[in-house]
């Protein structure tokens, strides 16, 4: 047995814990006494227990472990990257799991006259899914906190823990698309339609049990692959650009209804489909932005081995936002390709790709040049206030007027000479600043 799983269960599941927990939720459920009312309460004691206290529980394993000066004597160990990651995904989480199966087993018989048993297994099982990708997506941020500021912190715990909220929160609300899945108060109640991807009719309940478990294969990769650089193992830089391209491809068959409204589209339906494999890879790429570390040392070490020619450490040591804004270029060249001379909603769409990648350039030297300052610890903070100012307040400022619209987003309706003009002088200013501050802090002080 996994022991850091078995040391879990002996520090978890304690008597007293055994016995209080059936007899809290047992008093909480007999308060009530309606069938159906029973069923939507344990479901959100469910929800409770894996989505609130259980991404707490998976934010804080490692951190926790750093307090309690555990954690080096743990990656000195002779337990491997694996074995450490569900250990603590599910380690951590054991109390709370041992809680929601009991919800899950009451939801179940209280459910069980008004369904068939094979809907009530698949819902439960979609449940379980969502709860899991929650935990394991706050591991995951937990942990990258603890790598990036060395020590555990109630800011980087918080976080982790809202972002896995979150997910799961997501996941939930489409439980209504799984017959047995729907939890009342929380889940839309859509049921099982029949979806088109890329053409191909699938019903809803398959389409997100699927992926379910995709993603959850994703995080649990993603937090596998973690610990491995925590445990200082050598990795192949495959993971990022699949877990991307994975994404986008996913979400590129479900294309939005737009009519386009005039010019020459080569294909508007690929053109359709790649606009959103696009949007997916930029968003992607500044969640990248803000989850992974931008030390400079890292920088100078990228220059050196370019410059060796050394291409397999260089891939290695690249970083994931970079990946993903070369990927969200060679997506935006493509939707250049099939409908770059095409208009949606009077926004020419080759002003709007080629403008939408120069603020999105702008944005990744805005938070460089705050990480290259001599306090870049709330680099990140100020990257995020900047932005609301430059995307929310000072277009609120001016009325949100359509008439300057184009200096704060590439897609105003404006013409394509005014949106690349005020796109390519803000990145310009922007990648001057940052250079100005590298051969201040790099250049001029080594000379």
């Amino acid at each position: 047995m996994n022991p850091e799983l078995l040391r879990n269960v002996w520090h978890e599941l304690t008597l007293r814990r055994l016995i209080a927990m059936p007899l809290v939720l047992g008093a909480l459920l007999m308060l009530w006494s309606s069938g159906s009312f029973i069923a939507d309460l344990a479901g959100g004691f469910f929800a409770v227990l894996t989505i609130l206290w259980g991404t707490r529980q998976a934010a804080d394993a490692v951190a926790s472990e750093v307090t309690e000066n555990t954690w080096d004597w743990q990656r000195l160990s002779t337990l491997s990257a694996w074995q450490l990651t569900w250990g603590k995904v599910i380690g951590a989480t054991l109390f709370t799991w041992y809680g929601a199966l009991i919800c899950l087993g009451v939801r179940f018989a209280a459910l069980l006259k008004d369904h068939d048993v094979g809907s009530l297994v698949h819902g439960t099982f979609y449940l379980i899914g969502a709860a899991l990708m929650a935990q394991t997506v706050s591991f995951l941020l937990g942990l990258q906190s603890v790598r990036l500021r060395g020590h555990r912190t109630r800011v980087g715990t918080l976080v982790s823990q809202i972002i896995g909220i979150a997910v799961g929160y997501t996941a939930l609300k489409y439980a209504g698309m799984v017959p047995g899945a729907d939890i009342g108060w929380i889940s839309e109640n859509r049921g099982d339609t029949l979806l088109h991807w890329y053409g191909i009719p699938v019903g809803a309940s398959i389409m997100a049990t699927v992926g379910i478990a995709a993603f959850l294969g994703w995080t649990l990769l993603g937090a596998h692959r973690l610990m491995m650089r925590e445990l200082s193992y050598r990795t192949r830089p495959w993971a990022w650009p699949a877990f991307v391209l994975f994404t986008c491809a996913f979400m590129a068959g479900f294309p939005p209804s737009v009519a386009a409204s005039s010019g020459d589209f080569v294909s508007f339906e690929i053109a359709e489909r790649l606009a959103v494999a696009v949007v997916t890879a930029a968003a992607l790429t500044y969640a990248a932005l803000f989850w992974d570390d931008k030390d400079p040392v890292m920088f100078r070490r990228l220059i050196r081995l370019y410059e060796a020619q050394r291409w397999r450490e260089f891939a290695s040591y690249t970083p994931t936002w970079l990946v993903s804004l070369a990927i969200t270029a060679v997506l935006a060249v493509l939707l250049l390709v099939f409908g770059g001379g095409g208009k949606v909603g009077g926004v020419t769409l080759w002003a709007a790709i080629v403008g939408g990648l120069l603020f999105m350039a702008r944005d990744i030297a805005l938070n460089l040049y705050f990480w290259l300052s001599p306090n870049p610890a709330r680099a990140n903070l100020i990257t995020l206030i900047m932005l609301g100012l430059l995307y929310l307040v000072l277009p609120g400022v001016t009325g949100f007027d359509d008439d300057v619209m184009f200096v704060f987003y590439p897609f105003a309706p404006a013409a394509p000479v005014f949106t690349l003009s005020a796109a390519l002088a803000q990145f310009g200013f922007m990648v001057l600043l940052l250079v100005l501050r590298w051969r201040k802090r790099f250049v001029l002080a080594v000379a």
